[in-house]
């Protein structure tokens, strides 16, 4: 990725900006000198561009002040552009979200106002090189990262592909001209340090105190309590992975009750079952993960980590230290039923034998210095899920059937949890799969009989395994191609 200029010609070919076409007005009596037909015409473009930006102003009035205390910041208002959604009621949603409220079917973006506006945003962006008005590499590589997941969202269908486009080629630029160096990208703080070291959160689960959120803190440590589950060459949570378009790595960690030797002991049993797949329920053609697995024992705890991905200047993915979420799970109590995760759920059963925990990124914390920028997800807190939803914009349904939000009516965040993870014990996690023949035992890796992986754990093998995965997308090859076609403008 050369440093290049934004493409004029790019932007024309994409979408010819209104109130920009040679007025002829002020070259209609030529008897004017020569340069002052030219300060008209120059005077006709900077009223154009004053009239974009305070229209820009006024309608980003109320944006959020989280990349800089003044609202009407053009990064602000960016922000305030792409993620923020309102409902018929005028109401705000969005506000620090960590995805933005767009689905596979939304159109918000792609037509009307909210298309021009975006377009327009971008353009002043561009123009103004705004990427210059802040130099802090945690608030641009946050910039970088929301939208990049628009650009990820905007790839996703092919209906309004001229609009795609539009937004596409702009985004890009500003993508490419937010990117850090990779020393940068190093030094950015690891946030889950940051927040065991504030003190805020507990330590440990306290099961007399069940209400209170923890993080355990030697969750990454190499000979720690908590163990790392390895693919083989592919990610682990390949379903997390997939959701957001390999944009962050997920881990996924196990803790029985009696720490490091008593997890690896059962995952090396794990490994050892003699009949790890058996004939499908549903279909007895296809087979299944045998439901009667060695089960861990009451008490174990498993956690889903999400991290960052970034990209440099030079266009290479990077694994970024910032953790943007972590998912805990304790099994309480582990019964005999039969559950499939999902299919035949007995809720009451699969939300009261799990204690269910999220602590995730808040932009605002993290930008302020508190608490590693982590914050605890509320019981009963709720959101709209991007999550493996079926692609209908909730807002727009809303709009169309007069209805209200589906957030007002759907389970909270945290039970949201037990809809893929209901079943008893292991038969929950389903990265069991991992864990069992044909794959690599998880055990030698940890007693170093490879020597690369004293040095190569886990955690890196994860890492890498998410960039490979990201770097086949055909959403990565898209952006990298609107890259190429800038450097062939000059």
């Amino acid at each position: 990725m050369a440093d290049v200029h934004w493409s004029k010609d790019l932007a024309a070919e994409s979408n010819a900006r209104p109130g920009l076409a040679y007025d002829t007005d002020c070259a209609k009596n030529m008897k004017l000198p020569a340069i002052a037909i030219l300060l008209c015409l120059l005077l006709q473009v900077v009223l154009q561009e004053i009239r974009t930006t305070l229209s820009n102003l006024e309608e980003s009035g109320g944006a959020p002040s989280i990349y800089d205390r003044d609202p009407k910041h053009i990064w602000n208002r960016l922000y305030d552009a792409f993620f923020i959604r309102k409902d018929q009621a005028n109401v705000t949603y969005g506000m620090d979200a960590l995805e933005p409220l767009l689905w596979r079917r939304t159109q918000h973006l792609l037509a009307g106002p909210s298309h021009k506006r975006a377009l327009s945003i971008l353009d002043e962006f561009l123009r103004t090189h705004a990427e210059n008005q802040i130099r802090d590499p945690l608030k641009r590589a946050m910039l970088q990262r929301n939208l990049w997941a628009v650009f990820d969202w905007s790839v996703l269908d092919g209906n309004h592909a001229v609009e795609r486009r539009e937004l596409q080629i702009r985004l890009a630029e500003v993508l490419r001209r937010l990117a850090l160096k990779p020393e940068e990208i190093k030094s950015l703080p690891d946030n889950y340090a940051q927040a065991i070291a504030s003190g805020v959160f507990a330590r440990e689960y306290d099961p007399a105190n069940r209400d209170r959120p923890f993080l355990p803190p030697d969750l990454f440590q190499p000979q720690g309590s908590w163990v790392c589950i390895r693919g083989n060459g592919e990610p682990v949570a390949e379903m997390h992975v997939g959701a957001f378009s390999g944009r962050s790595r997920f881990l996924v960690f196990v803790r029985l009750p009696e720490g490091r030797k008593a997890t690896l002991d059962y995952f090396h049993a794990l490994w050892n079952v003699p009949e790890p797949w058996v004939a499908g329920e549903l279909d007895a053609g296809r087979g299944e993960l045998n439901p009667k697995l060695p089960q861990f024992p009451v008490g174990t705890q498993v956690a889903l980590v999400r991290q960052m991905t970034l990209f440099d200047r030079e266009g290479k993915l990077v694994a970024a230290p910032i953790t943007e979420s972590t998912q805990i799970r304790v099994y309480r109590t582990i019964s005999a039923r039969h559950d499939q995760n999902n299919v035949g759920i007995d809720w009451p059963a699969a939300r009261t034998e799990q204690d269910f925990y999220e602590v995730r990124l808040s932009q605002a914390q993290l930008f302020a210095g508190q608490v590693g920028g982590l914050r605890a997800v509320a019981r009963g807190e709720k959101e709209f899920p991007v999550f493996q939803t079926q692609g209908y914009d909730v807002f727009e349904t809303s709009a169309k059937e007069n209805s209200p939000l589906e957030k007002l009516e759907g389970p909270s965040i945290l039970d949201m949890c037990a809809v893929c993870h209901s079943a008893p014990g292991i038969n929950s996690l389903q990265s069991r799969r991992r864990l069992l023949k044909p794959n690599r035992p998880q055990l030698a890796l940890d007693l170093g009989r490879n020597p690369d992986d004293a040095q190569y754990g886990p955690l890196w093998w994860e890492a890498q395994s998410t960039l490979g995965w990201k770097a086949n997308r055909y959403d990565w090859g898209v952006l990298n191609g609107y890259w190429q076609a800038s450097r062939g403008t000059h």
